[in-house]
């Protein structure tokens, strides 16, 4: 049957005013959108602490990424309700997440279709395996929980975004390998999913950006914040969302470290802040050194009971405490074991 050319200019003239609607857009200011931080003490923020200098207890914020991502968000201006059982964080944020310290892939994975029934996130952030590979479980297997682990959520919350994280590297051996190794599954694992499961690759976060052995310190959250961020603004984000500051561009921060000093014959473990400076591609802080240098004793003579000694030249080996810039690992040199 032919349609009439006035109907037909009528539906094409409804059409083209409709507006198209991303596939991933984000849901209207009157609902925001409820994200899930999910995973383990990284999650939860330890090894993030108040890194005033000077403050040798380095008293614990719990901040981690989820306040800089907080932050972030909302001045892209996106409506978000962090979401979960959990709470940390500093007083007037939101402290709500699912970040359980100690906790494996399988015991996220026995408790979590309870807390998407109750949150019912749009917003899956997902940092786990950690504790996996630090308690040597094997990688392989461990990969394949991290899998049937994101088909669970997906069966519970079939239209979330999930974002999952390649790990924060660990600091020290065997937990350095034990994640590079798990690491190069995630990308494959992403990869066979939806698309809306997405990798964030948070693995170039180590070394000085790290509190002890497998915790980043606030230069590390920084960082995981920043890179969720990018990926959340290629989800949901468009031209106007700001870019925002770089972690990885400064060139000044206050770093702080779980150190273990000895005290009166026992272990003091506590944390120390410092400022480090990015100085000719280097990584220095400000400190003292001791220094060994030659006391140089010139020749001479001298008069004993009444004869004429000459003293030949020499060097005296004498040690100085010096100021200058260090560029050693103070959780390596201080930690102990």
């Amino acid at each position: 049957m032919k349609i009439p050319a006035a109907l037909a200019l009528a539906v094409a003239t409804i059409l083209a005013a409709s507006p198209t609607v991303p596939a991933h857009a984000a849901p209207e200011p009157a609902g925001p959108l409820k994200v899930m931080p999910l995973g383990d003490s990284i999650t939860y923020g330890s090894g993030s602490a108040d890194s005033r200098i000077g403050n040798r207890t380095g008293a614990p914020t719990a901040s981690g990424y989820r306040i800089d991502l907080q932050k972030r968000l909302g001045a892209a201006g996106l409506n978000v309700d962090f979401v979960g059982s959990q709470q940390a964080g500093p007083k007037g944020a939101d402290r709500d997440h699912e970040g359980h310290p100690g906790w494996r892939i399988d015991q996220i994975a026995a408790n979590v279709d309870t807390w998407l029934a109750t949150y019912q996130p749009d917003v899956i952030l997902l940092h786990l395996g950690t504790n996996d590979m630090a308690q040597n479980k094997s990688v392989d297997p461990t990969a394949t929980r991290l899998s049937t682990l994101i088909d669970q959520i997906r069966a519970g919350r079939p239209d979330a975004d999930i974002f999952v994280q390649q790990l924060v590297q660990g600091h020290i051996e065997p937990y350095k390998s034990r994640i590079a190794a798990y690491n190069k599954r995630i990308p494959g694992i992403v990869a066979g999913k939806d698309d809306k499961v997405h990798l964030v690759d948070q693995s170039s976060i180590g070394g000085l950006s790290e509190f002890d052995q497998l915790h980043p310190n606030d230069d590390g959250y920084a960082k995981m914040a920043y890179n969720l961020y990018r990926a959340m603004t290629k989800v949901y984000g468009d031209a106007g969302w700001p870019a925002g500051r770089n972690p990885y561009a400064g060139t000044a921060t206050t770093l702080c470290f779980r150190i273990n000093k000895t005290v009166a014959g026992r272990p003091d473990w506590h944390s120390e802040c410092s400022r480090w400076t990015l100085r000719a591609g280097r990584w220095q802080r400000p400190g003292t050194a001791t220094q060994t240098y030659l006391l140089h004793i010139k020749a001479r003579v001298v008069t004993a009971k009444a004869r004429k000694v000459v003293v030949k030249d020499r060097y005296l080996k004498r040690t100085r405490v010096v100021t200058t810039w260090l560029s050693d690992d103070p959780y390596l040199t201080n930690a102990g074991k």
